[in-house]
């Protein structure tokens, strides 16, 4: 019987895929921390992409999809699963009147750069967005006035081993969530903008960047807002954490930010995504003691000991349904 490993060479060599061993999640993320991963496989088209997840959903291989990392924390563990990096999918976006065609790979900040040069307006408040596209509509990436939901005409899905589109407003977007199923691979989207002047446009960029600049850590390693804000409070998160006194609050190798207290950073070349958890469920119990609030995850939290989402997929159809 070929093994499973000889299955995913396989695979990645009849599609033309790069496949490689030996990587860490502290490699492949924003916060540097993470433990090792079987197999990283890098598709360079979304054609090759669809084609790979079909292929190995076929042969019960289980698989994620990572971008830049900017919005995940990978436990300490042994991640025995592929690691789909859709980073080669970045082709120049296209531009056609006010729609722009974009490939899930691409940076979001440099899509919001280019489409401020083509004059055109509608995603300018998410310029300060580390991340890719793909993780953009995953979560539906919103600041200071703008969500890529609603500007998003249709999305491009890996559909048994093919590229499909599908219309954006069968899409449900809501704050920091979608219904894109857990097991879904996002490949790109086309947005339909509104033209404006570029200067304004440039202008309002720019306020936003000063904006983040004054309010957010810049520079360390984070993954960006640690938790939602509440649906039902008028306090944002990190209001929430620093009224707890916990800004600055350490716990090993990770820190509550004190430039904003929603953000968890990572320091030092030993640094552990199990410091960053501990801090993390520390702030969620002390906040659910004292305030009664229940915080939810913004960022990803991705444990060894957990089914990736291929593997959970059935049951997560079955529960949506």
């Amino acid at each position: 019987m070929i093994s499973r490993d000889d299955q995913i060479q396989s695979l990645s060599n009849s599609l033309g895929v790069r496949a490689e061993r030996g990587r860490r999640f502290a490699e492949l993320t924003s916060l540097r921390v993470g433990g090792s991963i079987d197999w990283v496989i890098t598709p360079d088209t979304e054609a090759k992409a669809a084609a790979i997840v079909w292929e190995m959903d076929r042969a019960e291989i289980a698989w994620r999809p990572l971008g830049s990392g900017s919005n995940v924390l990978a436990d300490d563990g042994e991640h025995h699963y592929v690691i789909l990096s859709l980073k080669e999918l970045k082709a120049e976006p296209q531009f056609d009147g006010d729609v722009v065609s974009v490939s899930a790979g691409y940076s979001l900040p440099r899509l919001c750069i280019d489409a401020a040069r083509q004059g055109l307006a509608g995603i300018e408040g998410l310029g300060g967005i580390p991340g890719t596209v793909g993780g953009a509509l995953w979560m539906n990436a919103g600041a200071y006035g703008h969500e890529i939901g609603t500007v998003t005409e249709t999305v491009r899905v890996a559909r048994e081993g093919h590229v499909v589109e599908v219309p954006g407003n069968s899409v449900e977007w809501n704050y920091r969530h979608t219904s894109f199923r857990e097991g879904e691979l996002l490949l790109g989207a086309t947005l339909r903008l509104k033209r404006d002047d570029v200067e304004k446009i440039q202008a309002r960029m720019e306020d936003a960047k000063q904006r983040r600049l004054a309010s957010q850590p810049h520079g360390s390693r984070s993954a960006g807002c640690f938790f939602k804000n509440p649906p039902a409070s008028a306090i944002g998160t990190g209001k929430i954490i620093d009224d707890l006194g916990m800004k600055g609050a350490r716990r090993g190798s990770a820190l509550v930010s004190p430039v904003h207290a929603n953000f968890i950073v990572t320091e030092g070349e030993d640094a552990s995504a199990a410091d960053a958890i501990a801090l993390a469920e520390e702030i969620r119990e002390r906040v659910k003691r004292e305030q009664g609030i229940e915080l939810e995850y913004e960022v990803e939290l991705w444990r060894a000991n957990e089914p990736a989402k291929s593997e959970a997929k059935g049951s997560t159809e079955e529960k949506e349904a």
